[in-house]
Formats: structure tokens, sequence, C-alpha cells
């Protein structure tokens, strides 16, 4: 009976731990991935090139240059021996070089910077210890000779070997046998330097017939030195070398121990366009030294001291840097493109910035102007510039590619901690593209530009116009629920708390409309999955708090009947909650140092993370389709035409979990694929932050950047952003009762500037509810404190923005400090005067912060 009894408890145990591992295994597996291999760009096979040809060249050309290839609009021509190009603007004549004409007489350049100056390219790797280093193609490869030139479709392909192609101490036999050394050496040397051979190599403990090479002595650089000439003059050969190496044991010579980098460049016509690009498949590097890197044509279109001009730079809205500002002593100007990646392991961050949210950069230098697209490879690139008289006596702006992931490695000895820089392991291989257009006369301008990237966008169908309107939209982000700690018999807990119902929202919703804005777009935050900080998206079940799903599609169709809409909120990158439905371990992002992105919002004053504003994990880009579909099947239940995406069109993560790496421009083709998924399900969209590549999906852009970070190196911000998008997307900027400005008079000053609809942040209940929670940002949202002044602000907008809406930004002109003119298609312009006095333009006086509407719609 005992025995019994104890055959049924291993039994149970048994069935017991099979659950429970079952369990763990399903809770552990996490949400299915997708192949990620199938979103990465397909690299095309490298078009296949032929003996470099020159062309008939029928105008004065290029002073030592030949013409490679040459459309209608341009010409492009190819040094043989610096490997530089120009370009020749046909239209205009001006010529444009990629390393300056007259750059080895600059007085300000140190030898090492004239050879960045002759460089097309700079790379940047680290060694298996994490050393950093960096090499311009010019020093280590154009000067030895290590690069071919050959002909392809259009254009032209320069590849380069980076690196020191000598064989140094493997080209001394590693073992080599008395009598291969007497007889092809020593026997063929004079009796000095037969003896100091011999002494560097010693018979082997194991196999005393066999000498090996004595490398501690051998590697000192002179030394080494003295052995190869030695070597080389008795004649012994790379065959001789064979034979050793391969009788020996020794491995066969090679230089990867060393840098050593293969690196092409492409140059092609595409009509009135310079494309350059890079594509990474076809890059080799040596075994232990890894790219970290790499800069492309740091100096083209470069202006000197002489050059009247700008650069313009993607930092938020956009900014100029004046040439020759005389800012020497500021930094020069670096941004990632779509702001940081996250996914890294530091609590603080070096600085507050805008981020910058268009792949572009270009330069005005007289009376003609170039505008730079990154149109492949743009979510792994940085635009940078600097000016003149610091380095060099040029002024130049470029981009540069961060090809792996790199994070920090803090390592404890005692009470010592070594920082370890980590470059992933795999690396980046898609291409790099970059094109290059050109400008001249009128329309040699920021504004010019702005068009020319326009125009390129509704040629590729990713803007298309806007249907016509009788208002401007109002912008209104509605807070419903969130989670407040409170407690019960002492224990605290997290309760889901409603700052606004959908019937309160209504009744908001009814009064704005009687007040005459009826083209209201309401954004809802907080609706379901237990408030703003919601749960992973996987159920779209409205929060008890707020409301039921009836009331809340209710609120949709009164909003929809007045002319506008309900934008239900929806985060997909931020996790805030761990429960069934997300297993940080699996569907979590990795860090490089693979640790799980956990990360906190960042404290403000201390500009650290802070774990009191709560905690979150950073999705893997590679789970976020599965939760997409998940919450569209679920959504698609309230028959709601309209979404608002927090985070989609904001966020780019990479991920590097060892067998799954999705490199960040990876994870932006997977997210431009989950917006499409989305807006075929909801064909409204509304997404919050506005990087370029969410702009064919949206319907509307919120938290758009309305100013620069005014970088100590730039000099004027303009609404190049906003020029781009106006009449293609309604938009608006932050929420004007939690923004940094609170002078409602300069806030409509700006929004007329930047051509942008008003936007606020309400709540039905007091801000007083929000104290002591995540959410006391939001301190200022009662709408009854911004009711009357919302309303005004708007009728007053609307009535100049309103006839304008689907126009055209066309110009931007500042005519003074503090003095702005913006013109439209149809010809009506806005005066705007942002000073404490009267000023004047083309006759027109406008009044201290005040504004003037003329042109032909006035």
């Amino acid at each position: 009976m005992k025995s019994r009894k104890w055959l049924y408890t291993v039994l149970a145990c048994v069935v017991i731990a099979g659950i429970a591992a079952g369990f763990l295994i399903g809770v552990n597996r996490g949400a299915p991935a997708v192949d990620v291999a199938a979103y990465a760009a397909e690299a095309p096979a490298p078009a296949p090139g032929k003996a470099l040809a020159v062309l008939p060249d029928r105008t004065e050309g290029v002073p030592g240059m030949s013409l490679v290839a040459e459309t209608a609009a341009l010409a492009l021509y190819y040094h043989p021996e610096t490997t530089e190009i120009a370009v020749r603007d046909k239209p205009s004549g001006r010529i444009w070089y990629s390393n300056p004409a007259d750059r080895a007489e600059d007085a300000i350049a140190s030898p090492f910077e004239k050879e960045a100056l002759s460089s097309q390219l700079t790379v940047t790797f680290r060694d298996s210890i994490g050393t950093l280093e960096t090499y311009p193609n010019y020093t280590w490869s154009v000067t030895n000779g290590n690069f071919q030139a050959e002909s392809i479709e259009n254009g032209i392909r320069v590849t380069y070997t980076l690196g020191d192609v000598s064989l140094g101490i493997d080209a001394l036999p590693k073992y080599i046998t008395p009598e291969r050394l007497q007889e092809k050496v020593l026997s063929k040397l004079d009796a000095t330097l037969a003896k100091y051979v011999q002494a560097r190599y010693y018979p082997m403990k194991d196999n005393p017939a066999v000498l090996e090479r004595l490398d501690e002595q051998i590697k000192k650089e002179l030394v080494l030195k003295k052995m190869l000439g030695a070597f080389e003059q008795a004649g012994y050969a790379a065959d001789d070398l064979a034979i050793d190496n391969a009788s020996g044991g020794g491995e066969a010579a090679s230089a990867d121990s060393k840098p050593r980098f293969t690196i092409p460049i492409e140059y092609r016509l595409d009509e009135n366009s310079l494309m350059v690009s890079v594509p990474l498949g076809q890059v080799t590097e040596s075994e232990t030294y890894r790219l970290r890197s790499l800069e492309l044509l740091r100096y083209f279109g470069a202006a000197g001291t002489k050059e009247q001009g700008y650069m313009l730079v993607p930092d938020g809205s956009g900014s100029l840097i004046m040439l020759n500002n005389g800012k020497v002593k500021e930094e020069q100007y670096v941004q990632r493109i779509y702001g940081t990646d996250p996914n890294h392991n530091s609590e603080s961050r070096g600085q507050v910035a805008e981020p910058a949210r268009m792949p572009v950069f270009g330069m005005k230098s007289g009376d003609g102007a170039w505008l730079a697209i990154i149109e492949e490879g743009d979510a792994v690139a940085s635009v940078s510039a600097d000016i003149s008289g610091k380095q060099s006596s040029y002024n130049h702006v470029f981009s540069s590619f961060a090809v792996r992931g790199e994070d920090m490695l803090e390592l404890y000895t005692g009470s010592t901690v070594q920082e370890i820089q980590l470059l992933s392991d795999k690396m980046y291989d898609g291409h790099l593209s970059v094109r290059y257009s050109f400008l001249s006369g009128g329309d040699a301008t920021y504004s010019g530009m702005a068009r020319l990237y326009q125009q390129r966008l509704v040629k590729e169908n990713k803007l298309t116009p806007l249907a016509e309107s009788d208002s401007l939209p109002f912008y209104l982000d509605m807070l419903g629920s969130v989670d407040k700690q409170r407690s019960f018999l002492g224990v605290p807990y997290h309760a889901v708390v409603s700052m606004t119902t959908f019937d309160q929202a209504g009744e908001i919703a009814g009064k704005l409309m009687k007040d005459g804005v009826s083209n209201l777009r309401m954004r809802y935050l907080g609706w379901f999955g237990k408030g703003v900080h919601h749960k992973p998206p996987v159920n779209a079940k409205t929060d008890g708090a707020v409301g039921s799903a009836s009331e809340l599609k209710e609120l949709a169709a009164e909003l929809q009947a007045a002319g506008g809409g309900l934008y239900p909120d929806v985060a997909f990158q931020h996790v805030y909650r761990d429960d069934g439905s997300f297993t940080p371990a699996s569907d979590a992002a990795r860090f490089v140092t693979r640790e799980t992105a956990e990360l906190h919002p960042y404290d403000r004053n201390m500009n650290r993370m802070d774990s009191y504003y709560g905690t979150y994990y950073l999705m893997s880009p590679a789970k976020l389709p599965h939760y997409v579909s998940r919450f569209a099947d679920s959504y698609g239940r309230y028959g709601i035409a309209s979404l608002s995406l927090r985070d989609l069109g904001d966020v780019l993560s990479s991920d590097y979990r060892v067998q799954r790496v999705v490199f960040r421009e990876t994870a932006k083709l997977i997210a431009q694929d989950q917006l499409e998924r989305l807006r075929e399900a909801s064909p409204d969209l509304m997404v919050s932050g506005g990087n370029a590549y969410s702009w064919p999906y949206a319907k509307h852009l919120i938290d758009v950047p309305a100013a620069s970070s005014k970088f100590g190196l730039t000099d004027a911000e303009v609404p190049f952003y906003q020029m781009v998008i106006h009449g293609y997307i309604d938009y608006a900027a932050g929420a004007f009762n939690i923004g940094n400005e609170q002078n409602p008079r300069k806030q409509l000053l700006r929004s007329l500037e930047m051509g942008s609809a008003p936007r606020y942040l309400w709540s039905y209940e007091q801000s007083s509810e929000l104290k002591y929670t995540r959410f006391d940002e939001m301190y200022a949202a009662d709408y009854r404190d911004w009711y009357e002044e919302a309303v005004a602000l708007y009728n007053e907008l609307n009535e100049v923005l309103a006839p304008v809406r689907t126009e055209r930004m066309v110009e931007h002109t500042q005519h003074a400090d503090g003095v702005v003119e913006v013109k439209y298609e149809s010809g009506m312009s806005i005066l705007i005067n942002y000073t404490d006095k009267p000023a004047s333009v083309r006759g027109i006086t406008v009044e201290p912060q005040s504004y003037a509407v003329g042109g032909d719609r006035a």
C-alpha cells in the first residue's frame, strides 16, 4: 500500500512538473517573430563593371579630370589619380567638387586634416579590445594606389582597399628547416646580415629539425624592417613562402592581422541628380577589426572663407548655419536622423534636443545650392556640419552611417569600474544611398530646397494633396483613464481612474461645435488597457472607468457627423505593463550587451532616467507585426475608421538579440509595413512625431517640430519641415497649454508662420487629480482654464489659414531679426513681426507682436 502511495506521489509530481515546464516554455517563447530577413532591404547584385571609359567632352571640361557620365542636366567628371569627382550643373554652369579644388593652399588645415580634405570616404573601426581608429581613404588607399575604378551604367564605381596591404611579419616563414633557410636566404647574404637573420629563428622544442620564427623580437618595427629587407635581398619569393608555410605547418601569409577594408563607392547620374551609394553587402573587413561607421563625401560642395550663404541641417523644423559665422569655439553640429536610438543601456542623455525628423541636408553658396536626400540607410545615418576657421578653411555638411550597434559594458574589479565600448557582431549589409540635387538662381534657397524635396516625394507618391475643407482642424488631446496609486487597508495598489469619460468628452465637443469649432480632431488618450500606460495592445476593450464600447462608438459618430473625428490612441513600441501577452525575455529588444531593453522616462531636472515615472520595455521590431495584427483585429469591431498612433512614427529602435539582429533601417521598414497595415484597417491615421517615413500613411501629424534645438553653431530656425508637407498633410505641434511657451500671442504668431493648426491637452476633471502620479507633467489639463482662450485663438487662426490649408507654402523669408514672411502658391502672404517695435516691409507696417495678411488673396 505504501509503495502504491509512493508511486502516485511520484506520478503527481511528474505531471505537475510537466505542466509547470510547459507553462514556462510557453511564457518564455513569447509572441511569434517575423522573418527579419524578409523586411531587410534586398540588396541587388552589383552591376557588372567594365574598363573605365572616358567620354568626349564638348565643354571646357574640368582641369585634370575626365568626363565619365552625362545626362541632359549634369556631367560627371573623375580624377584618375586622386579619385575625386566633380559634377557640372549644365543649366547654371556651376561645378560642384567632391573635394575642395584649392585644398593644398589651406593655411589652417594640419597635415592630417589635409588628408581628410582629399578623402571621399572615412571609416572608423575598433580592434578586438575596443580601441577606436579612423582611416581616411586618401591616406590609406589613394596614396598607395590601392583602388580600382570601373565604368557602370550612367556612372563610375571606385573600389578602395583601406589599410596596410603588406604582409608584414607574415612575409617571413613561420616555420622553416635549417637547410631551406641556408639555401634560400643565408647563403645569399653577407656574414653579418646572415648571422642577424639566423638569430631570429630558433629550433622548436618538440622538433629541433624545424626552426620557428621568434615573433616577439621580429615584430619590433626596426627589426622587422631589417628582416624583410634581408629576405628581399636574398630573392626570397612568394612561391618560397608558400612552400615553407605548407611544409612547416605554418599558416598561409595573410594581411588580415592588420586593419584592412574593401569598400566600393558608386556614382551615378539620374536625370538631374547625382546618386552616391555604398553597397555594404560588398564590403569586406579584417577578421579582428570591425567597422563602426562610415563618413561619405565629407567635403562635397564645401564653401571657402569668401563664400556667402548657409548650410541647411534637419534640426527640428530646420536650421541654418551661416557660412563663416565665426563661431569657432562652438562644437560641430551632429544629429542622428530620426532621433537617437533608445536601445542603449546608458541611463543619462547627453543633450535635450529636437529630433531630426527629415533625412536631408544642403548648402547654399553664392548663387548656387545643392540638397542631399538620404534615400537608403537614413535610419542609421547622422548629419554633421562645421564652419571654416576651426580645422580647415571650408564650411562643410555631410552624412555618416553607423553600420554597427554600439553600447557600453561596465566591468567591476573591486572598487574600479572599467568601461568597454562594444560593437555588435553583425554589420548592417544593406545599401547606403544619398541623392544630391542642384539649384541655381532664385531657386538656390532653403525654400527652393524644400520645393525640390517635396517634388521628389510627390513623384514617388509619398505625398498626396489634401481634400478641400472649409475650416482648419482643431486638435484636442483628451485625457481619459490613468493609473493612480491608492491603498486599501494600508496596502498600496494601482487603480484606474477617469480624467474624462466618453460622455464628458462628448459634452466638451458639443460645446466647441456650438462655438464654431466644427473640424474637431479629438485624440483620446487612455481608453483601453488600464490607462494611458496601457497593457500590450492585443485586446482593445474599453476601460470601464471611462465608458462602454457603445459610448465610444457614439462619441466617434458624433464627431464625424460634425466634420471632425475621434482618434483613440495606441502605443506599440513602449510596453509599460508586463502581463501574459508580453514576455520581456522574448518580446523585448536587447542591448548590444544582450541585456533586456528595460528603460524609464527621463527626469528633466537630472537628465537621467528615473523609475519613479514608471518602467517600460522596448518592443522588439520583430514582434511588432504580431501585436499590430492582434490590435487591428480587436479594434475593428468598433467600426471606427480613425486611429492615433503614439509611437510608430516617432520611435525607431534596434534589437541586438544574437540570433535576430534588427538594425534601425530594418526596423524602419517593419514600421512602414505596420503603418500600411493599420491604414488599410483605419484609413484616417493620426501620427505623433512625424518622422519622414510616416508621411505617406498619415492624414494628420501632431507633435511636429515647431522650432530647432538652438545649437550654438546654428544661426536661424526655419519652417523647412512645414514647407515640405503643407497642403499635403494636416498638422499641429505640441499642445499649447503644456508647452514651454505660454504667451498666447506668440503661440498665435508661431502658428501663422508654421501654417500649423492649434492643439490642446484637456481633461474634464481638475488637474489636481494628477498630483503625485506619473502624469504630473499634465498639470494644466483642466479644460475650463483654457476654453475661452482656445476658441478665440482658433477662430483667428482659422480665418487666416483655412483659405490656404490645401496650398503649398512656397517661400519663407527672413526680412530682419524677428520679422518673417510666408508666401503661398495662390499669392497670399503673411508678414509676422515678433519684435516689440513696428516693422515695415515693402511699405507695409506691421505692429509689434502682430501680423499682416497681404498678396493676391488678402
